[in-house]
């Protein structure tokens, strides 16, 4: 990802990170600047002013055309409970049809059109585990306005600058995750004369996304089923979409005048985006990695908790900005998986690697260590079928100790973030 760009103001939110609203309120949400013990602002909110509707002038009653009319026979009332049970049927039958509308219009919207090859027909799982083991390539693509790439593939303007490798046990309900830092060395065959970074290959590949694919495929042994691209762009969008995310900040952190204190808050899309971004750390890059594994574990559980309406709402967001070439039936069925899998079973690592010795292309690259990576593909990503003993990774030459997998859980990351709201 590029460095981040500085926002005008950053809505943090309460130092608890929850703002309240007046119950039944219809209201309008105001961001005010105001003193607290935190800094941060304060986020009002006021009963929105209905209009007063005029009074209307009472009818004159008309005289009948031809005489008196003749008496109707009075209405048989229905019985509360038959009008509550019309009612509800009406409104289950008005959701199941918008709903498949919904899902028809986002699954023929979002996957790509018949006739074009899958990342699934050319490098997947196991024939023996299908239907049990999915593996996604998560990437985000990231583009800067400024900047001309002069990139080769038409299916990317931008760079890949986040890289995940999903594991999906949905046999098991388990989500292994592994996050790929955007300046790992891939090699001459991908690099076409670029920066020499993994974050180009599919901007500077013919494949696009699916060369990616096949090179963490061919590499790092792991087998890719499907793929998701997600413009980064989006990212405010969704998180006001939600309402904000409620984010737990483990350190303060401030940058070219943007600044989050640590504690439990809820972030708007400005901030949050602000909160990926930041690379002001000793470890840049490898440290931000850490750091997105806070917002994961919000917004995960901020999705756990979506509605019908909170899908309508973000459909248009992911036709804008989301690709995929999960088939429509699978996705569906991936979603209602995922709703079922603990936070305890949702584990996130990153890729052990070293700094290069010395610069290519006039570039910084980090260099997998091998043996680290090895042993943390069989035991988390490789459990099913035979483990690899050796990877195809290219290497530099180094210096110093690679980094640490950080292996990390859902679970834990939701106990601290807990832990700090009570506390707050």
């Amino acid at each position: 990802m590029n460095e981040p760009k500085q926002p005008r103001k950053l809505n943090t939110g309460s130092a608890s990170g929850r703002s309240s609203v007046p119950s039944g309120s219809t209201g309008r949400r105001i961001n005010r600047s105001g003193s607290s013990a935190s800094g941060s602002q304060r986020t009002v909110y006021h009963a929105s002013e209905q209009p007063h509707r005029q009074a209307q002038p009472h009818r004159q009653a008309q005289p009948a055309a031809h005489g008196s009319q003749p008496r109707r026979r009075p209405k048989k009332k229905k019985s509360p409970l038959k009008i509550a049970l019309i009612s509800l049927l009406t409104l289950v039958a008005v959701v199941c049809v918008g709903l498949f509308g919904l899902y028809q219009w986002v699954v023929h919207s979002i996957s790509p059109e018949g006739g074009a090859p899958t990342i699934n027909e050319l490098i997947n799982t196991p024939s023996e585990y299908k239907g049990d083991v999915v593996n996604i390539l998560v990437c985000g693509i990231d583009k800067d306005e400024t900047r001309n790439y002069g990139g080769d593939s038409s299916s990317n303007d931008g760079m890949t600058d986040m890289i995940m490798y999903v594991n999906f046990n949905v046999k098991e309900k388990k989500i292994n995750m592994l996050q790929i830092p955007r300046d790992t060395y891939p090699g001459e065959e991908y690099n076409h004369g670029n920066t020499g970074k993994i974050n180009a290959v599919a901007l500077h590949n013919e494949g696009g996304i699916t060369d990616l694919a096949k090179l963490i495929s061919e590499q790092y042994k792991l087998p890719i089923d499907y793929y998701v691209t997600i413009d980064m762009q989006s990212l405010k969008e969704i998180v006001d979409h939600f309402g904000g995310i409620e984010v737990y900040i483990p350190q303060d952190m401030s940058y070219k005048g943007s600044t989050l204190e640590q504690g439990y808050r809820n972030l708007d899309g400005e901030a949050a985006e602000f909160f990926v971004r930041n690379r002001n750390y000793a470890q840049a890059d490898i440290a931000r990695l850490d750091m997105q594994r806070y917002f994961y574990q919000g917004l995960f559980a901020r999705i756990r908790t979506a509605n019908v309406w909170d899908i309508a709402k973000l459909t248009p967001v992911a036709l804008k900005y989301i690709t995929t070439d999960i088939p429509g039936d699978v996705l569906v069925s991936l979603g209602v998986s995922f709703l079922q899998v603990d936070s305890s079973n949702i584990m996130m690592c990153k890729l052990p690697t070293y700094s290069a010795a010395k610069r290519y292309n006039k570039q910084t690259h980090l260099i997998c260590d091998v043996a680290k990576t090895t042993d943390l593909l069989n035991q988390y990503f490789r459990t099913y079928g035979e483990p690899v003993s050796e990877l195809n990774v290219p290497t530099l030459a180094t210096v110093g100790e690679s980094t640490d997998p950080n292996v990390q859980y859902m679970g834990q990351l939701d106990t601290e973030a807990e832990g700090a709201q009570a506390g707050g």
